[in-house]
């Protein structure tokens, strides 16, 4: 494969990876890419990440249905009113057989499609929680979790307010086991979003803000999805949906968040 000079290493592996799941790779760039996966713990993690959502897809793919009258609009295209038909000396490609292939493979064209939409909009908060969790397994993996270290709020927040047009609120939560690290600006959705991040011992806690218009009133936590090892735990608050992820007890990540919430009603 000859590679743009501008790709970096990274963007590389990612195509590779891609190529490696689609097992459209030859013998030898297959080896390679799994000795990358066997080196690089985020490389690796985005590939059970692509595994996954394979998977999701395929299986709700192999549910949907196409309805009777999209069939009957697909026959129509293939058989319009007043075709002529050339008649064919194959018995295959008669008018009937050719008709029959062509509604086929229209109704396979839109089931594919229709259950990939499907899956993508029936849960929209399943997708930010693979992504969410992905963006905490690199910042772990990162030299450090955040862009800004701070134990002080009134350091992180300006940080934020001069990176984001609309950023979170930022409590101390040091007094109760929970003391703030600093905070970072991923990438969700094509949108940058804030994130906070928290100790507990020697482990840390990304709190991912997202800002979602007109929100309303706020929501209280739930156990949006246990995955890879990490707890997440979604809640909604004013003007953002917060997301608590972590690989701490799911215990311990809901009195977080509880206190959490305590303290940033009393801000």
């Amino acid at each position: 494969m000859i590679k743009p000079t501008s790709w970096s290493s990274r963007e590389e592996s990612l195509l590779l990876l891609n190529a490696y799941i689609d097992d459209e790779l030859d013998a030898a760039s297959a080896l390679d890419v799994e000795r990358r996966l066997e080196s690089d713990a985020a490389l690796e993690a985005e590939h059970d990440r692509l595994k996954q959502l394979r998977s999701a897809l395929a299986s709700q793919v192999a549910h949907e249905r196409a309805s009777d009258d999209l069939k009957r609009r697909i026959a129509q295209i293939a058989d319009p009113p007043g075709a002529v038909v050339v008649p064919l000396r194959s018995s295959f490609e008669t008018r009937g057989g050719w008709r029959r292939l062509a509604v086929a493979a229209a109704l396979a064209a839109f089931v594919a499609g229709a259950g990939t939409y499907g899956i993508l909009r029936q849960d929209p908060v399943s997708n930010d929680v693979a992504a969410i969790v992905a963006d905490h397994r690199r910042a772990l993996l990162a030299a450090t979790p955040y862009d800004v270290a701070s134990s002080d709020r009134h350091t992180v927040k300006p940080w934020f307010d001069s990176k984001l047009a609309l950023s979170p609120q930022v409590v101390d939560l040091a007094a109760s086991g929970f003391p703030l690290a600093g905070g970072r600006v991923e990438i969700l959705d094509g949108k940058a979003v804030p994130v906070l991040v928290y100790q507990r011992r020697a482990h840390v806690i990304s709190v991912v803000a997202v800002p979602r218009a007109g929100t309303g009133v706020a929501a209280p936590p739930s156990l949006a999805e246990a995955r890879d090892g990490y707890s997440v735990i979604r809640w909604r608050g004013r003007d953002f949906d917060y997301f608590a992820v972590s690989d701490i007890a799911e215990s311990e990540l809901s009195n977080f968040v509880a206190r959490w919430r305590d303290a940033a009603i009393d801000h």
